[in-house]
């Protein structure tokens, strides 16, 4: 990996991997991502190089293509159907990290979980979240996941560089800052974008 490469490692990147490799998933559990953006690309990428069936979820079906490429083994479209209830056609997700922050699109997840599976924010959302407790009775649970230390930082560099796993990433140069911060706020940029001095 270069430099502009390892810059969203250090923070999308421990953002997303550290609370995967730490979820208690075992090879071969169902692990989805929900949201394909500058977190759920990369937690896509670490899922499916962990070992882990890997379900992307998004709305619309022309994210599809990307979630297959990023290494989803199946797609969910919430655009056309629930997906709790497509997950538990699975049999339930061992762990489902939420990298989009809606709290409306995140706390219906929670019944797609197999009991004690583990519903993992990493993406907050401002607004408040409603849950029915009674979904918690299985020992399902919800937890949020702070970023890292150093140390995870240079096993989130290590894990990507020995698996292949690479940001999706614009690059400007410094003098364009004003243009890389307009694309990006404006979620145009796919998925994060790097500043580069000359």
């Amino acid at each position: 990996n270069n430099d502009n490469d390892a810059a969203p490692l250090l923070c999308a990147g421990i953002t997303t991997f550290n609370p995967l490799r730490n979820s208690g998933a075992r090879t071969g559990g169902v692990v989805a991502v929900q949201g394909i953006g500058g977190l759920g690309h990369l937690g896509i990428q670490y899922a499916r190089k962990m070992g882990f069936r890997t379900v992307a979820i998004s709305s619309g079906a022309d994210k599809e293509q990307l979630a297959r490429e990023l290494g989803a083994t199946d797609y969910m479209d919430t655009s056309k159907g629930s997906a709790a209830d497509l997950l538990q056609k699975l049999g339930g997700a061992d762990v489902i990290l939420t990298t989009a922050p809606h709290s409306q699109s995140i706390a219906p997840l929670l019944g797609g979980l197999k009991p004690r599976g583990k519903l993992l924010i990493v993406a907050a959302a401002a607004d408040p979240m409603e849950i029915v407790p009674a979904m918690l009775l299985s020992g399902k649970s919800i937890s949020g996941w702070p970023s890292g230390s150093a140390a995870d930082w240079e096993d989130t560099l290590s894990f990507s560089a020995e698996n292949h796993v690479l940001p999706m990433i614009e690059t400007f140069p410094l003098e364009k800052v004003k243009e890389a911060y307009e694309r990006m706020m404006s979620n145009k940029a796919r998925f994060r974008v790097v500043l580069t001095v000359s």
